[in-house]
């Protein structure tokens, strides 16, 4: 599946949810929880397993894309007229690897640093174009950590995808529960 057909389908999951309608912080929150599963995953070398790198990924990128959605950051506009434009440094990547210089704890680290000014930005009510330019970052450390474990933000993107795609639940206080969590 392309990633603007795997987009649509989180977008709508999301909305279906009503998902779209949580606070923006709160969404970030989850987007943090996200992304201290990857860091996690990288740490203790979890690729395949549950919340390992490859999952994370996909979860991460689920969160970041509901975000979107919920801010107005017209990300499926924009995959739509540049296609993976996270690819964008590919070139450059494989340059710092060949010479050495690549270490995907580094870009972890300006993972960190690109959602940090997603908020940032948010908190600041400055325009819109920050908090999309830092989804931007963002999505190209996803990329190049994906591409250090052998796969893409598409495969992860549609792993996340069939396992939350028959979820339910239920929202309370701004937060979707899913339903196995409701019980506890």
């Amino acid at each position: 599946m392309s990633y603007l057909e795997l987009l649509d389908k989180v977008e709508q999951w999301a909305k279906d949810r009503g998902l779209d309608t949580v606070e923006a912080r709160t969404q970030y929150t989850k987007l943090i929880e996200e992304q201290g599963e990857l860091g996690l995953a990288m740490l203790e070398d979890n690729i395949n397993g549950d919340s390992g790198v490859k999952d994370s990924l996909g979860d991460y990128q689920v969160t970041l894309i509901i975000y979107c959605l919920i801010r107005g950051i017209d990300f499926k506009k924009q995959v739509e007229e540049e296609g993976n434009f996270w690819t964008e440094y590919d070139d450059l990547a494989q340059k710092h690897k060949e010479e050495g210089n690549f270490d995907v704890n580094k870009v972890f680290n300006y993972l960190v640093f690109s959602s940090s000014r997603i908020i940032s930005a948010y908190n600041r009510n400055r325009p819109i174009e920050f908090e999309h330019l830092s989804v931007e970052r963002t999505m190209e450390c996803l990329h190049d950590i994906a591409k250090e474990y052998n796969t893409t933000l598409e495969e992860t993107l549609e792993m996340a995808y069939n396992e939350i795609k028959n979820r339910k639940g239920k929202m309370i206080d701004g937060v979707f529960v899913k339903e196995e969590d409701l019980h506890e």
